[in-house]
């Protein structure tokens, strides 16, 4: 569009809000500003819960195909999306039971409080230069807060619900934290070292010219591997086997409770898929896009890196058993901190010979 005709808009647009109410006009310019659009539209409420949806959808097809299940490939109009709408309508439209020998305050308070945390996770991770929700020059530490903080209302959960399967599940959980922790931190600790900054924008603007899973590979493979036990995906369901525990610390909810906890687990989901393209997959850096403007081409390539990396978690249920508890504590303690001490060591190196 020619820039004559911008600016007439523009100055249109001006003398219209001039002609308005005060209280009017403050609204609607309320809603043009950066502090509604970054935690409502982009990227906000919506845009987590689209991704939410898509995710959900994506992965109930990918399986299907992977498992040869002709029934998710075929349910629901319009390639499926309708399944979305039967679901949602079917689990907030059952009974809140609350269990009689429950903790009731802190049973009915985590599923809300779980799920405000994994959105919470979005307000610190930037989705293009300039568009993080709240900017800090230690936004990933204050992503890790988030994340260790959040397991705690899975414990609380699992307690409160005074039952036999919701206990062992919240046992297998706490000894699925201590697993998993320490290695998830010390994978990251390469990237700050790499990057000699906590700044998740700083972080990315320094993988310009190659992306850190280049020299730190070990510490991706250690940060995937231990972020898909903190989201509690396949091979790591450890808290929630069907099989043994019925669905683990979740099996006293249900209703709107179940769906909020099932909403914030799918929430981590893409907020560790986000991170993880952030840290390692160059985030928004990638080629330009004839046909796409610069604002839109670094938020393009950062979220086509996270699903890949969604996809590369959804495919994993479909191909690998549970593994056993003790397992996972073998492989968190015996394999992935040597592992990610290792990758601190020549990424160290690395910045020794000038190379980073």
């Amino acid at each position: 569009m020619p820039p004559q005709i911008i600016q007439e808009y523009a100055r249109a647009a001006a003398n219209f809000l001039k002609e308005l109410p005060q209280p009017l006009r403050d609204f609607i310019l309320f809603l043009h500003s950066d502090a509604f659009i970054k935690p409502i539209i982009f990227p906000g409420i919506l845009f987590i819960l689209t991704f939410v949806m898509f995710t959900i959808w994506f992965e109930r097809k990918l399986l299907a195909r992977v498992m040869v299940r002709l029934g998710p490939l075929h349910v629901g109009k319009y390639a499926g999306l309708l399944q979305l709408v039967a679901d949602a309508v079917k689990l907030l439209s059952k009974e809140l039971i609350v269990p009689e020998k429950a903790v009731k305050p802190l049973y009915v308070s985590m599923p809300v409080l779980c799920c405000a945390l994994s959105m919470l996770t979005f307000a610190f991770l930037p989705l293009g230069p300039g568009w993080v929700i709240y900017p800090s020059d230690i936004g990933l530490l204050l992503v890790f807060v988030v994340l260790a903080v959040t397991p705690i209302t899975i414990l609380v959960a699992g307690w409160a619900s005074r039952s036999k399967y919701s206990f062992i599940g919240m046992v297998r959980f706490a000894f699925q934290v201590f697993s998993y922790e320490v290695p998830f931190f010390l994978a990251l600790a390469s990237v700050t070292l790499a990057a000699r900054s906590f700044n998740l924008e700083r972080i990315v603007e320094a993988q310009a010219g190659f992306p850190f899973i280049i020299p730190a590979f070990l510490g991706f493979l250690v940060f995937l591997i231990t972020a898909i036990a903190e989201v509690e995906r396949v091979p790591f369901d450890i808290p929630t086997a069907e099989q043994e525990l019925v669905s683990g610390w979740q099996t006293e909810y249900s209703g709107a409770y179940f769906a909020l906890f099932y909403l914030a687990a799918y929430i981590k989901l893409d907020a560790v898929a986000i991170l993880t393209a952030l840290l390692f997959l160059g985030g928004w850096n990638g080629p330009s896009i004839p046909w796409l403007p610069g604002s839109v081409l670094g938020p393009f390539w950062l979220i086509l890196k996270s699903l890949i990396v969604v996809s590369l978690v959804l495919l994993l249920r479909g191909v690998f058993p549970r593994v056993t508890l003790d397992k996972l504590l073998d492989i968190g303690w015996r394999f992935l901190v040597p592992l990610a001490l290792l990758n601190l060591l020549v990424v160290a190196v690395l910045i020794q010979m000038g190379l980073l």
